[in-house]
């Protein structure tokens, strides 16, 4: 998309298969490229309950699960969600697009607001953006700076919700976002009516299991092994297996053992490869530890995660003590050995808090809980979705008429006499353009004829000139009147005379 910083008009012909049934209307179309599919939970929670919550609403799918995390059609990646079925009903392929008018749309991530804006510019549908760290969102790249500019000053984006403070920043100081259209949530819509209960559901070391277990859950970006610090995390499973015997580490993700040597910890280290979210429910309350050191670049460009990632957050959703590094200072609501252990890239320091930690179990688990707790207040489901449902029911509750029609689509007939119809028009214009060539001739013959009229009259009013001169010299005595006289008299000047009134009636008729 070659959007610039102005609005974006291309009308996309042929785009979209015609789809069957009639034009539906919604006050809120939300649109994403993942769901159906069920491999980002948060997705499936907040959808859900905006599908729930508003009775005119549709879900439009841009199918973008292909070859990342499913090969199925739509409808069979629906019929295999675990979507409820009210849900299921509301949810409509990419080809119906046409047929939908909804009065909001509303999308997360800036790549899917992206992918979206021209059609949203076609049919004048204002959105709603939910700009969370990743999908495209990158701090200090001109495309990416492009992109949020000619999103933010649109005239059709009605808000953005930005989940970290970096974000919020980012927006204001460099993007020059006006700062009404943002609205500052913390955090993510994570599931936090788990039913786990520390005191009951997490495993304990000695008590529940005979080994202190610490993991690694990222998803990598491209071939970068180290961006999110598995390399680190590699570097210290070396060095506590030196000090503990009874230390275990997991890595969960695309990562492989070969990708790093392992050195002392080969044995010691499981690598469970990219797993769905029920694998979860199980794996988080028997680890004692989720390690997460993301590397930023030095003056902080590129991507970034949020804090904490997603994946710690579920991890002390279920009992974890999160130990996570913090190098863009986005944390607003955590103390460091309270509720929460801050890392950083010095290994040796991190290895030092680390096998104190393991050394006393129960300040392990003291932490642990207080982490649990605080994520479950911090980041409580309900209060997450109804800060941001309050942000869509604002924008549907304008004044504005915001309902756009569709172009009406094609009947089965109109496409059947298309091709007559295209020769019958190719045969008029090609008439057309003839009779205007035959028309600018016969003007040009036109002009020459009035140019040559033009010309004769100038001439007949010198000769006429001409005529009226006097035939001979004045003379200053009497003779001259007589002579003159016997002249006008004379054949010769009555033909004269005659030859000139017969001009001046000629040049009068011109």
């Amino acid at each position: 998309m070659n959007a610039a910083d102005g609005p974006v008009t291309s009308h996309r012909e042929g785009e979209f298969e015609a789809a069957a049934g009639s034009t539906e209307y919604c006050d809120l179309l939300i649109i994403d490229d993942v769901l159906p599919c069920d491999f980002s939970p948060f997705r499936n929670l907040e959808y859900s309950h905006y599908l729930k919550h508003f009775d005119s609403s549709l879900l439009l799918s841009t199918e973008g699960w292909h070859g990342a995390y499913s090969n199925h059609s739509f409808a069979g990646q629906l019929a295999a969600s675990s979507l409820a079925e009210s849900v299921k009903q509301k949810v409509r392929p990419f080809a119906a697009f046409p047929s939908i008018v909804p009065k909001l749309a509303y999308i997360t991530f800036l790549n899917n607001a992206w992918q979206m804006y021209p059609y949203l510019v076609d049919r004048n549908i204002p959105f709603v953006l939910q700009l969370y760290p990743g999908g495209g969102f990158e701090i200090g790249s001109e495309e990416c700076d492009r992109r949020l500019r000619t999103l933010a000053k649109s005239a059709l984006c009605r808000k953005i919700v930005v989940t970290q403070n970096l974000s919020r920043n980012y927006l204001l100081d460099h993007i020059g976002c006006d700062p009404l259209k943002l609205e500052f949530v913390y955090g993510g819509v994570y599931d936090t009516n788990t039913g786990f209960d520390f005191s009951r559901d997490k495993k304990i070391y000695r008590r529940d299991k005979p080994t202190l277990d610490i993991c690694f859950v990222a998803h990598r970006y491209g071939d970068d092994v180290t961006k999110k610090g598995s390399d680190q995390f590699i570097d210290i499973a070396k060095a506590l297996t030196r000090e503990f015997d009874d230390v275990r580490f997991h890595v969960v993700g695309d990562y492989t053992p070969d990708q790093i040597p392992l050195g002392n910890a080969a044995e010691r280290i499981e690598f469970h490869g990219k797993q769905p979210g029920e694998f979860f429910r199980e794996f988080y309350p028997a680890m004692d530890i989720i390690l997460s050191i993301n590397r930023q670049s030095a003056d902080g460009a590129g991507t970034f995660d949020g804090f904490p990632t997603g994946a710690c957050m579920e991890a002390g959703f279920r009992g974890m003590l999160n130990c996570i590094s913090d190098p863009l200072d986005m944390n607003v609501a955590f103390i460091d050995g309270v509720d929460v252990m801050l890392a950083d890239l010095d290994t040796p320091k991190t290895v030092g808090r680390l096998t104190s930690m393991l050394r006393d179990t129960d300040r392990l688990y003291t932490i642990a809980r207080a982490n649990w707790f605080k994520f479950i207040q911090v980041f409580d489901t309900n209060q997450q979705l109804w800060d941001r449902t309050r942000v869509v029911t604002g924008e549907l509750l304008q004044h504005d008429a915001l309902i756009v029609r569709p172009p009406a689509r094609m009947s089965s007939m109109d496409r059947s006499m298309l091709p007559e119809h295209k020769e019958l028009l190719r045969q008029t214009k090609a008439n057309l353009d003839d009779a205007v060539v035959r028309h600018d001739n016969l003007l040009d013959e036109y002009l020459k004829l009035a140019a040559g009229f033009d010309q004769l009259k100038e001439e007949n009013v010198r000769l006429a000139a001409v005529v009226h001169e006097p035939l001979v010299e004045p003379t200053p005595s009497g003779r001259a009147e007589r002579v003159l006289l016997r002249a006008i008299r004379s054949r010769y000047s009555m033909q004269i005379r005659s030859l000139t009134a017969r001009l001046l009636r000629r040049t009068n008729k011109l």
